[in-house]
């Protein structure tokens, strides 16, 4: 793959990720705003030539920036920083979709696997998800792009489960009900536009920052890719072994995942066919007019 000069920049060991991306959209004319939430720096951005209509959800669609110290973090997440990039320069008539690049989601030890885990509250996507209310996009409904560079298949995450199966004193039992029935029904909704356009799976995914989010009372939908076969194989577990878990992978994990928090999560692990499935995902679901109603009961 060709990939941008300012790529490199962003990629460089001590690079400042979030400037980077700031510079880059600026340099291809989007506008874009830093924000600083709890010792994360978030950069937010409307495509060019965007939609907006109030009679309609927002949809936030979001990208961690940081990556684990000391590795290259080309998968885990530099490709979907990379991907976003070209959906804001590149999109037209995008509808209520605002893009955010958000920070401190890789906690090291303290990333939690579990919904009461201890470092759920530190995440930077629960300090975002508090501060939706103050910035004049009513609901939204978020959907974060994580490790999406290598694979031919969007894998959709089966997360809001588990929440719903912990309700533990994070939030109240009807809130967690709630944030996770409407991020079941995003991942209905987005099955359905990508219906022939893609293979489509949901399966149990790690909670990364999605968590965060949800714990805000934000419904929130992971999409990753993976390679098919691997997608498959994790589809047809039902709930995520330990095995399968980012923090310990074990020898069974999907091949994508075990390149990640280390040195071989490196750029040449990216392929055409996965940015082509996050290219038409995009396109989809920013064309996409989803309604106040959508999954709210």
């Amino acid at each position: 793959m060709r990939l941008p000069p300012w790529f490199d920049r962003f990629m460089a060991p001590g690079s400042d990720r979030s400037a980077e991306l700031a510079r880059a959209l600026e340099a291809r004319g989007v506008a874009a705003r830093t924000l600083e939430l709890s010792g994360g720096r978030f950069v937010a951005a409307w495509p060019k030539e965007g939609l907006r209509d109030p009679r309609y959800r927002i949809k936030v669609v979001t990208a961690h920036h940081d990556r684990v110290p000391g590795t290259p973090g080309a998968l885990d997440n530099s490709a979907a920083c990379l991907q976003l990039v070209d959906f804001l320069s590149e999109s037209r008539g995008a509808f209520n979709t605002l893009v955010i690049f958000t920070d401190r989601e890789e906690l090291g030890s303290a990333r939690p696997a579990r919904p009461d885990g201890p470092g759920a509250a530190r995440q930077g996507s629960f300090e975002l998800g508090k501060a939706f209310s103050g910035m004049d996009i009513g609901s939204p409904m978020v959907f974060p792009l994580d490790v999406t560079g290598r694979g031919d298949a969007l894998v959709l995450s089966r997360a809001s489960e588990t929440l719903a199966a912990r309700a533990d004193g994070a939030l109240r039992r009807s809130a967690v009900e709630r944030v996770a029935a409407e991020t079941d029904a995003m991942a209905c909704s987005a099955a359905r536009l990508m219906a022939g356009r893609a293979p489509v799976l949901r399966a149990a995914v790690p909670f990364g920052e999605d968590l965060g989010f949800m714990l805000a009372g934000v419904p929130a939908l992971t999409v990753t890719v993976l390679p098919r076969a691997e997608a498959e194989a994790l589809a047809g577990l039902g709930t995520l072994p330990a095995w399968a878990s980012l923090a310990e992978p074990g020898d069974r994990a999907p091949g994508t995942w075990s390149r990640l928090h280390g040195p071989d999560d490196t750029v040449d692990q990216y392929g055409d066919e996965a940015f082509g499935v996050v290219s038409r995902f995009l396109a989809r679901l920013a064309a996409w007019r989803a309604p106040s109603s959508v999954g709210r009961r």
